[in-house]
């Protein structure tokens, strides 16, 4: 992969900065340079190679493959069916606020226990729950990592559920303990929106589904409707970041500590809130 101070460079175009890549060989190409696939996006050179891969290309195929999703769904796959071995895991990792469990201890973010923002990522609270989840994941996990790369992507999952997690905090109750990695999902909503309107690609068919799926929030009881737009918003600013960003790495990263020190700060102001109506 050819790179500067400024970011991965075009296999094609040596001007041209870019954040994209194909699926198949895994190099950066500028969206001149790709093709919409089925999963993800092929470049020109890939796709003449459609009678076979070279050997050169099939290593790069598969240096390629969605390692960090494939990671995420074992990973939550994993600690869900540690919850059916140990019930006490949903009460010592889920995102609560505030709250007394039991015999008046404690517990919750504002008791110090931070991890609650990230861990709320790998809980669920049932077999659908988690089934719909991962395969949500499974399909729009892929694509993005092959647009932004490995640990882009991560960044946005990361923020994502961070962003679901503040927001949850902040509207719900701080005593109703709340699972699941339905922030990050709506985050990767928000990466897709974002990836197809720089490509210039229809996005109307993602606005359905981002509704459909909202709208539950407001229909089905105990959704937190609050944790999917917090996702959302987040994931959909951290890439359009990150995209809109490309010649300037350094304006990247400022961004994207900016992001975390807001989310922070509303953080801390939530918690001072709460441990001084609790009297702590």
């Amino acid at each position: 992969m050819e790179e500067d101070n400024q970011g991965p460079v075009c296999v094609r175009h040596k001007d041209r900065h870019t954040f994209l890549s194909c699926v198949r060989c895994g190099r950066p190409a500028c969206t001149e340079c790709l093709i919409p696939a089925a999963v993800g996006f092929h470049c020109v050179d890939c796709v003449k190679e459609n009678s076979g891969l070279t050997p050169q290309l099939k290593r790069a195929q598969r240096a390629s493959k969605p390692v960090v999703t494939i990671t995420i769904i074992a990973l939550t796959v994993f600690v869900y069916l540690l919850q059916q071995a140990d019930k006490t895991i949903f009460f010592r990792f889920s995102l609560i606020g505030l709250a007394q469990y039991p015999l008046g201890t404690w517990v919750g973010v504002a008791n110090g226990e931070w991890y609650r923002l990230l861990t709320v990522g790998l809980l669920h609270a049932s077999w659908i729950h988690i089934g719909f989840n991962m395969y949500a994941l499974w399909v729009l996990g892929p694509p993005i990592e092959s647009a932004f790369g490995r640990s882009r992507y991560l960044t946005i999952y990361l923020a994502s559920l961070l962003g679901g997690s503040t927001a949850s905090l902040l509207f719900n109750s701080p005593q109703i303990a709340a699972i699941g990695a339905s922030g990050a999902i709506f985050g990767l909503f928000g990466a897709t929106i974002v990836a197809n309107k720089r490509l210039g690609r229809p996005v109307n068919g993602v606005y359905v589904i981002i509704a459909i799926n909202l709208a539950f929030g407001f229909i089905v009881p105990n959704v937190d409707w609050h944790a999917h737009l917090g996702g959302l918003v987040l994931g959909g600013l951290t890439s359009a970041v990150m995209v809109y960003g490309i010649r300037r790495p350094r304006l990247i990263g400022l961004a994207l500590v900016g992001e975390v020190a807001i989310l922070i700060g509303l953080i801390i102001i939530r918690v001072a809130a709460l441990r001084t109506g609790a009297g702590l």
